[in-house]
C-alpha cells in the first residue's frame, strides 16, 4: 500500500499596488518572486493592482521575508496588503 504525504496548503502573501507609478503586476511579482530564496516553491496570482505569492513547503517567515523585499526600490509602490 503507497502512503500517501501530507501536502500543506501554500502561504499566501499579497501586495496591493498604492501607487500609479509602481511596475505593472507581472513585473512586480517576478521582481519579489526573485528576492526570495531560491530554495522557496512559490507560485503566483496577479491581478492589475494585486498580486498574490504563493510559497509552499512549510515555510514560516514568508511574509516577513517579503515585506523586506518589497521595500527594495525596485517594487517601489507595492505593499503588503493590509499594510498600507
Amino acid at each position: 500500500m503507497r502512503q500517501r504525504l501530507a501536502v500543506e496548503d501554500p502561504v499566501e502573501i499579497t501586495a496591493v499596488r498604492v501607487s500609479t507609478d509602481a511596475a505593472p503586476a507581472g513585473t512586480a511579482v517576478l521582481r519579489l518572486i526573485g528576492m526570495l530564496p531560491a530554495h522557496w516553491d512559490c507560485g503566483q496570482r496577479i491581478e492589475e493592482d494585486r498580486i498574490t505569492v504563493l510559497v509552499r513547503g512549510g515555510v514560516r517567515d514568508a511574509r516577513e521575508r517579503c515585506a523586506e523585499a518589497l521595500r527594495d526600490r525596485a517594487l517601489e509602490g507595492w505593499v503588503l496588503e493590509g499594510s498600507g
